[in-house]
């Protein structure tokens, strides 16, 4: 009976309604015909004893009477056959889920495994489900890091806006006194000119983060030749700003290179900015191919990454240099956010007795 049940569970609707109904007609058919064939030895000895007896006409009714009840019967088992076995179990599951979405809890399973339409509805209604859960995680962080974006932007524009008020108070006790030294004032300006450079800097840094989340995947295909031509100018270039000696080690054997080019190359120069910023005198950099990802190892001789930073280095807005420098803390941020677009990823390490190691990658488009 088990195995039956199955078995008409994962019926299609339409082969398991059809079933029903010839089920129900076969069975009421079947059951009429027994009705009929019991009463009639009592219908023929009531025409035997008087034709016009009145008790052939209540003969008559009970028969049809109770061929029509049971008729009816039979089709409303067969209907509840149906509900019960297709229809029940995936309406309640669907219901249950969707007053669950309605109460904004998207932590449940819709459980139906059958093999029919319903069985296809309630996987698409999971699927859905979980996609709605994934957007809400997505719209969540988003507007955590959002949140931890403008708290690290209030926190570090105190420092300008303290200090260009400290000088605004300077300057309205100065002015009116024309005979006091020039270079004070000119180094006031000066001063002035440099934090209101930074609040700009500020601005920027703010619109940038939403602009390259929203910044599309730009597919190009160039050959490693153009490529590593591209990354020797821009290696010379970093080397030649900071002073520092950069070398390359190229391990990929591939003819050429499909994705955005642009977006590797931002990511890039922010690793290899940010190396050159903390190593000592030189940064090695490693390129090679893995399960489909273009890869890039950045080594500095420096310090390494403390403890905290290893934690929050990829935070935006994180820097464990002095907070009245220009450096923003967000190289490794922005990197990490271009190498998601392009289906990689980023990780960041010390190396015993050599610096920090950071290794970033990028999908290789096919």
């Amino acid at each position: 009976m088990g195995k039956l049940k199955t078995v008409y569970k994962n019926l299609p609707l339409k082969k398991a309604l059809t079933i029903t109904i010839m089920g129900s007609l076969f069975v009421a058919f079947l059951g009429a015909m027994t009705i009929l064939l019991a009463t009639r030895p009592s219908y023929y000895a009531l025409v035997a004893e008087n034709r016009e007896n009145p008790a052939m006409y209540w003969h008559d009714f009970f028969c049809i009477s109770t061929v029509g009840i049971y008729v009816c019967v039979v089709i409303i088992v067969g209907a509840y056959i149906f509900y019960r076995f297709k229809l029940s179990a995936p309406l309640k599951a669907l219901t249950e889920g969707i007053e669950q979405i309605a109460v904004d809890n998207l932590d449940f399973s819709v459980q139906y495994d059958a093999e029919d339409e319903l069985g296809t509805l309630c996987g698409s209604f999971e699927r859905m489900k979980n996609e709605l859960q994934n957007n809400y995680k997505k719209i969540w962080r988003m507007t955590e890091e959002r949140r931890k974006l403008n708290a690290a932007f209030a926190h570090d524009l105190r420092t300008p806006l303290t200090v260009l008020q400290g000088y605004t108070d300077f300057l309205e006790e100065y002015i009116p006194f024309p005979e006091k030294e020039d270079t004070k004032l000119l180094e006031t300006n000066h001063m002035m000119a440099y934090y209101i450079k930074r609040l700009e800097d500020y601005v920027e840094v703010m619109n940038t983060i939403p602009k390259l989340e929203d910044t599309p995947v730009k597919i190009q295909t160039v050959s490693i030749d153009s490529f590593m031509k591209m990354l020797d100018d821009n290696i010379k270039l970093t080397a030649k700003e900071y002073g520092k000696d950069i070398s390359v080690t190229n391990e990929i054997h591939l003819q050429e290179v499909q994705g955005d080019i642009s977006l590797i190359f931002r990511a890039l120069e922010n690793v290899m900015r940010n190396a050159c910023q903390y190593s000592e005198n030189k940064v090695s950099m490693r390129l090679y191919e893995q399960n489909q990802l273009l890869s890039f190892e950045i080594i500095d001789d420096g310090v390494g990454f403390s403890p905290e930073a290893l934690e929050k280095a990829l935070n935006p807005f994180y820097t464990s240099r002095q907070s009245g420098t220009s450096h923003f803390g967000l190289g490794l941020n922005v990197c990490k956010i271009i190498c998601e677009k392009h289906g990689g990823g980023i990780t960041i390490s010390n190396i015993p007795d050599s610096g920090a190691r950071v290794q970033f990658s990028f999908l290789l488009e096919k």
